[in-house]
């Protein structure tokens, strides 16, 4: 199963994981993604999207 928003294109991102000693070591930043239905073309569609694209109305 692919972590990638339908709607936006959206995957995971990189960055580092701070410890308390202020070590670094890389990690990744998964989507917060959800399976919701949307309408196109003024039928049903069930998709994958990220909770940016549903707060912002833009899979609506």
């Amino acid at each position: 199963m692919s972590r990638v928003c339908e709607v936006c294109g959206r995957t995971k991102s990189a960055g580092k994981q701070v410890s308390f000693s202020n070590r670094k070591s890389n990690r990744t930043y998964e989507l917060n993604l959800q399976k919701t239905t949307i309408t196109v073309d003024g039928k049903e569609k069930k998709v994958k999207a990220c909770t940016r694209c549903i707060k912002k109305a833009k899979a609506e």
